[in-house]
């Protein structure tokens, strides 16, 4: 039985109970290291899948959506990336990250405003260059020549 919390998840998600599978606690870790290999070896759907079934396990794990919010961008699944960077900024408020990520998807959405926006609670929770340095390229990209 799923709790509304998982019911949510699955529709944002949009998959089915059937096709979810909770993992034990015991076998977190190596779900996690399997999820892991499959997001390097460019399987992103795999991971995805098993990322998923790590943050209905443990919902308040920030690694879990980062991984399921990283696999839904790279496979281009960019709605339900966005869903899950919202759940990592939740998880974590003082992180630039999921922000910015979030406004890349948005971008590939041609979502400009939401983007905007976006980049912008970036760049106030920024303190790495590098970071800052992205942001301000994407900025430069999308609102000065449009």
């Amino acid at each position: 039985m799923t709790t509304g919390f998982h019911q949510e998840v699955m529709s944002i998600l949009g998959i089915s109970e059937k096709e979810i599978s909770r993992v034990p606690l015991e076998k977190e870790r190596e779900f996690y290291a399997i999820a892991y290999g499959l997001y390097d070896k460019g399987d992103y759907r795999g991971s995805a899948q098993l990322f998923t079934q790590l943050a209905l396990t443990d919902p308040f794990c920030e690694h879990y959506w980062r991984g399921l919010a990283s696999s839904k961008q790279m496979a281009r699944e960019y709605l339900a990336a966005i869903h899950a960077w919202g759940l990592v900024a939740l998880l974590n408020e003082e992180t630039p990250e999921p922000h910015f990520h979030a406004a890349e998807c948005l971008l590939s959405l041609e979502e400009k405003e939401d983007a905007l926006k976006a980049l912008n609670r970036a760049l106030e929770l920024c303190k790495d260059e590098t970071l800052r340095e992205k942001i301000n390229l994407l900025l430069a990209i999308h609102y000065v020549h449009s």
